[in-house]
């Protein structure tokens, strides 16, 4: 349970930093981008990154696939950064966390190796994540010429993170049953972290040489500080999954639950947030989703 509690934490604390971020007027880019060298690092460190990536390791099937989803990461993350600072901690938090609809369909339809079966109440639960999205994301209106424009981003970026995190879950699950063995999970871990920092810097190498940004100091310290809790955010939902047996249809939702609850509260609490009635509706009808999606698991472990 500790682990369980922790990772809740670190996972929450990440959508926290980047509304900081906004406040201290970080560069969110080049943030983010010092995060995942940051990533890299403390799991050369913490988990002994030296013989967890040898040259041979390039060499394996399932490479392009680590390298995909580095990619991916880097540009779901500094979606959910945008997210935070002009939507909301916990309109990007239900986006986030109820994306797991996503790999559960692609389990069920494509991978075919679904463990239990979907009833008509889990099928409801799919249904009501999407109607989460939108509610938890609507902004009341302003009497402005941006209204149109707001209410559209407000929706947009919630959206195309739920569909990127949902893609990246699912590039997991395929890569993991055909083209990964449990052993190489670490290896896996680390060259995606490096891809995400490597597609990162390269993009701020390019920014500097044409002029369109200068590295600022602050960007350096943010990164390393959302990086550390990026990085254990992992570590620390592997050693949760290892406590409950790698239970993984009952500890994820319960895990996104705790996020989506802890990053509202937080988000009232900290940042002064304001939610809607509609925005409480779609914060309980997402806690409601994830159960329904996985009710079955959540009777088994609790009854």
């Amino acid at each position: 349970m500790l682990y369980l509690l922790i990772s809740i934490l670190t996972g929450t604390s990440l959508v926290f930093i980047f509304k900081l971020f906004q406040r201290f007027r970080i560069h969110t880019f080049q943030g983010i981008v010092f995060n995942y060298i940051t990533c890299v690092v403390v799991g050369f460190l913490f988990s002994g990154g030296t013989r967890v990536v040898q040259p041979q390791v390039f060499e394996q099937n399932w490479v392009i696939f680590a390298l995909a989803l580095g990619t991916l990461f880097m540009v779901t993350f500094y979606l959910i950064a945008l997210s935070t600072q002009k939507v909301g901690v916990t309109a990007t938090s239900v986006a986030t966390k109820i994306s797991l609809v996503i790999p559960v369909l692609f389990s069920l339809l494509i991978l075919q190796n679904s463990l239990k079966d979907y009833t008509i109440i889990n099928y409801i639960g799919m249904f009501a994540a999407l109607v989460a999205i939108v509610l938890s994301s609507l902004r009341p209106q302003k009497n402005d010429s941006d209204t149109n424009t707001s209410t559209a981003l407000s929706l947009l970026l919630p959206f195309v993170i739920f569909i990127n995190s949902g893609v990246a879950d699912s590039l997991i699950n395929y890569t993991n049953q055909y083209h990964l063995q449990q052993h190489e999970a670490p290896q896996f871990t680390m060259v995606t972290f490096m891809a995400s920092a490597v597609v990162g810097l390269l993009i701020l190498v390019i920014m500097l040489l044409t002029g369109k940004t200068r590295i600022n100091t602050r960007s350096i310290v943010a990164g390393v500080i959302l990086g550390i809790p990026n990085y254990f955010s992992i570590y620390f939902l592997i050693k949760a999954l290892y406590a409950f047996g790698n239970d993984g249809a009952f500890l994820y939702p319960i895990n996104n639950i705790g996020i989506i609850l802890t990053g509202a509260l937080g988000a009232v609490v900290l940042f002064r947030e304001k939610l809607t009635r509609l925005n409480l509706v779609g914060l309980a009808m997402a806690v409601l989703a994830l159960i329904l999606i996985s009710y079955q698991e959540i009777a088994a472990n609790l009854f």
